[in-house]
């Protein structure tokens, strides 16, 4: 897919009469999801208009002139202005856009302002120019190219190491205390759809290179609970309220790993709300499954907390959550706890993903009968696979099948819309673990699940299969 991260805005000037100025800054946002043409984009907009004062009229005529010179090809509905909050734009290259008008010319902005988009007469001959580049975070290197910055919001259970890189900011010794905070995550300019792109030794790179890797900025940004809620409610509930993305990571994952993957994620994915990670204190390294369980057995409280926290983000601001091999076992644990204190704060969820889930298959069944399936709200997705290396060797190391094998042992019940992906999960030099993230097919998957929230049967790569066992879908091949 062509997200379209670039854009050359430009100085708009409408000829008419000149007469009264005044400049005012304010944000845009157009994005469209239409296959093969989707487009995501957040700018700021110094708006100057050369005439009487327009009144409640700015916003719609400074939408009209974004769509208009610049977004030609989006629609009406998916260009969003907004008042300037540093916290949307503050850090995105500023476009400027002029509006010279007469009071007559006011006079008919005000009765075409009822008239449907292909009623208005379009605004007319303006003229452009590019505005300044997008700069790197503090501390990057200034001959990075650079494609995009994804701004990651992060809350972790870790306990900090008092180091000042972001990457080693957080350890796997556990806290009691939630560290709240940002990070920059850089996108290397020749990003690929499902990639993670990280050092490679059979290509002889050694270290993380940002001109070609994922990598973490130095400088990170520790927030106080109440500044970082609401940073994130603003976001979240900016524009067309596209909500928040909570990413929790799984085994052998630290908080450099963890990070990559969920800035990753929220950029392939296109999901212009914040996207925040919740990394509990994973080891980190192959052989410390068994710590890794007692760090995830003892998460679930602070998990609820913060799914608590994000439910409260404000009305009509729906939470996502994806959540990853055994982090599920975190999640679960800690929404059924958090639906047992609040069983409203269901509402706010609009999609729960539980993808290659380490997670007994009937310590999860005990978990959904009595507690998550009550809920009628979210939609439950699990992604499984019986190519999934990590998934069956914690079966066999626990004597339970575990719930993110798929194949025959796909696990089916009521409002779980369980997908197999054992057909096109196989790497031949690899676990098939990750495949969430790095299979073209499950994540284009999940992108349209995430942004249209459409039903199993009408998603384009699956296919239904009906059984003993009840119905459940797998890709096609």
């Amino acid at each position: 897919m062509r997200f379209l991260r670039s854009l050359c805005f430009g100085l708009l000037v409408l000829t008419a009469t000149a007469g009264y100025a005044d400049d005012t800054l304010l944000c845009v946002q157009g994005k469209s999801f239409v296959p093969e043409h989707e487009f995501v984009q957040t700018r700021q907009l110094r708006f100057t208009a050369d005439g009487p004062p327009l009144g409640d009229l700015l916003p719609l005529l400074a939408g009209r002139g974004v769509r208009e010179k610049l977004w030609p090809e989006l629609a009406a509905d998916q260009v969003q202005v907004m008042p300037f909050d540093a916290a949307l734009c503050g850090s995105e290259p500023t476009a400027e856009l002029t509006l010279r008008y007469t009071a007559d010319d006011l006079a008919v902005f005000e009765r075409e302002r009822n008239r449907g988009p292909s009623e208005q007469p379009r605004l007319r001959s303006a003229e452009a120019k590019p505005a300044a580049a997008r700069t790197a975070p503090p501390g990057t290197p200034d001959n990075a190219r650079r494609h995009d910055w994804v701004r990651l919001y992060f809350a972790t259970s870790r306990r900090a190491t008092g180091a000042d890189s972001a990457a080693q900011a957080f350890g796997k010794e556990r806290s009691d205390r939630v560290s709240l905070g940002a990070v920059e995550v850089s996108i290397p300019f020749d990003h690929r759809w499902a990639r993670l792109e990280s050092p490679s030794l059979l290509r002889l790179e050694w270290d993380a290179n940002p001109q070609r890797h994922v990598v973490l900025a130095p400088a990170l940004t520790r927030l106080e609970a109440k500044d970082w809620q609401a940073e994130i409610a603003r976001r979240a509930g900016a524009f067309d309220k596209p909500g928040v993305l909570l990413f929790v990571h799984g085994y052998q994952n630290s908080f450099a790993d963890a990070a990559k993957r969920a800035a990753q994620l929220a950029y392939d994915l296109a999901f212009t709300g914040p996207t925040v990670l919740f990394s509990w204190p994973s080891d980190g390294e192959l052989l410390a499954y068994v710590r890794d369980e007692e760090d995830a057995r003892n998460a679930w409280r602070q998990m609820a907390d913060l799914l608590d926290q994000l439910s409260r983000l404000g009305p009509g601001v729906p939470v996502y959550v994806i959540a990853h091999s055994m982090g599920n076992r975190i999640l679960t644990q800690g929404l059924a706890e958090l639906l047992r204190r609040r069983p409203d704060a269901e509402r706010a969820f609009r999609q729960v993903i539980l993808a290659s889930p380490d997670i007994g298959r009937e310590e999860f069944r005990q978990r959904w009968v009595h507690d998550l399936a009550t809920a009628s709200v979210p939609r439950f997705t699990l992604y499984a696979s019986d190519q999934d290396l990590p998934v069956a060797l914690s079966a066999w190391l626990h004597g339970e099948p575990r719930l993110g094998a798929g194949g025959a042992n796909i696990v089916v019940f009521n409002r779980l819309d369980s997908i197999d992906a054992s057909a096109i999960t196989r790497e031949w030099f690899g676990l098939s673990h990750s495949y969430f993230g790095d299979n073209d097919s499950v994540l284009s998957d999940l992108f349209v699940l995430i942004h249209q929230g459409t039903e199993p049967d009408k998603r384009p790569r699956l296919r239904a299969v009906s059984g003993g066992k009840g119905k459940y879908w797998e890709f096609r091949r």
